[in-house]
């Protein structure tokens, strides 16, 4: 019998029991309640911030308040989860949240609203930077890709479902309470926090350094020196960058996109908005098989593929010119959100090492943050030159870029297990 120096794949029962786990269902959850408020939250912000404030600016000054914490909070918690625990931090940020959404439903001037989306801006940050955390600790390699894609689908599933329960208070009870209804779901954040999460953190070896057997290279170069002067992580960080630009709330397909396909396809609100719904239904769809395909080829062509199928999608949309052509659009980007999105995390996770891993994924993040805010801004600035098309194809070749240099400079951060191989 060979082995061919491989270590053998799971079983598929086995995996599928580490996947859904006592340690891993209680995070999906937290995931599942925190989305479904952040489907609201992108519901009653803007329609809120244009009802006090009666300008498009004054709607987009809000969203980029909301962001502007993470650049400076994010890291922070990320320090202090490695010195404090995770668990700490996702209640905080539920907390600062839920304080600051109660207040929302109080005020009545412009300024008000603007001060509290930056304290809830603060609660994003924290949780979003410790429950990432968390669910790094709550993983292991080798079933990296197929847990995180099932919080994917957690996470897709609150999204979808918020807007909905949002549509639903708002035509009934009124817009403000909607506020109430996602300060709701951050407090069953903690209180899942509070009853079936308790804090696991490996010691101080790496996932990596424990499953590559062997490659010294490797193992010095995450284990010694700076943690940010790897190869891995420039290209990580080129591609966290470039999917930013796109994805996320504030990406240019959710912040330009439907501006685009009104004024150019002539397509109206609620048709956008079921083009929206259906990127997110393909996202959903494709998430899983993501994941499999992550622990089964490794992180990079994976990577490469969701990079290069984001270009496309993007570059789809820069051609929109009716309904059709933004179904086709949607669609493609639905699916390459799953692969994208997924694998970049996948990928941040894998190179954190254990013992400083909060502080690892916290500055990670920070290109993440970066792509979503420099995005609208500069391709927004683009569209109002040159037009939407030129705006798309810049992005479109930027993506191609990181693809480009993932491909040929990025490394592998998990061996790819084969099955046994019986000699004749």
């Amino acid at each position: 019998m060979d082995l061919n120096n491989d270590t053998l794949r799971e079983p598929k029962a086995s995996a599928l029991r580490e996947v859904l786990s006592r340690k891993t269902l209680p995070v999906f959850s937290i995931f599942f309640f925190w989305a479904m408020g952040t489907g609201a939250l992108w519901l009653v912000r803007p329609l809120f911030a244009y009802q006090i404030g009666g300008s498009f600016f004054l709607v987009a000054l809000i969203s980029a308040t909301s962001v502007a914490p993470r650049v400076i909070i994010g890291p922070i918690t990320g320090y202090l989860t490695d010195r404090f625990g995770r668990r700490n931090f996702v209640i905080a940020g539920a907390a600062f949240h839920i304080i600051a959404l109660v207040a929302e439903f109080f005020v009545q001037q412009y300024w008000q609203f603007l001060l509290l989306e930056l304290i809830a801006g603060t609660g994003i940050a924290m949780f979003t930077t410790s429950a990432n955390v968390l669910m790094a600790d709550a993983t292991r390699t080798g079933t990296r890709g197929r847990a995180i894609a099932a919080r994917q689908v957690s996470n897709r599933i609150g999204t979808l479902t918020g807007p909905v329960c949002a549509g639903v208070i708002a035509g009934t009870l009124g817009l403000r309470y909607v506020f109430l209804f996602i300060a709701f779901a951050k407090f069953l954040v903690i209180v899942v926090a509070l009853l079936l999460i308790r804090e696991r953190r490996d010691s101080g070896t790496t996932p990596l350094e424990q499953e590559t057997q062997g490659d010294k290279t490797l193992t010095a170069r995450v284990s010694g020196g700076s943690l940010f002067r790897t190869r891995a992580f420039v290209t990580l960080a080129i591609g966290t960058v470039a999917l930013g630009l796109v994805n996320g709330g504030t990406g240019v397909f959710r912040t330009l996109f439907p501006p685009q396909a009104g004024l150019i396809a002539g397509i109206d609100e609620v048709q956008i908005g079921n083009l929206i719904a259906i990127a997110g239904i393909f996202g959903l769809i494709g998430s899983i098989p993501a994941g499999i395909a992550t622990d089964r080829f490794g992180r990079k062509w994976p990577l490469v593929s969701g990079l290069v199928a984001t270009a496309l999608a993007t570059y789809l949309m820069a051609s929109v010119d009716d309904f059709n052509a933004a179904l086709l659009a949607v669609v493609v980007f639905g699916l390459a959100e799953s692969i994208g999105q997924g694998t970049i995390q996948v990928y941040a996770m894998d190179q954190a090492p254990a013992d400083r891993r909060g502080t690892f994924l916290g500055t990670w993040m920070l290109f993440t943050n970066a792509g979503q805010i420099t995005g609208p801004l500069v391709v927004g600035t683009i569209v109002d030159i040159y037009g939407f098309q030129t705006g798309f194809v810049v992005v479109v070749v930027f993506l191609l870029i990181a693809a480009s240099i993932m491909a040929f400079f990025g490394r592998e951060t998990v061996r790819i297990y084969r099955p046994v191989r019986l000699d004749p």
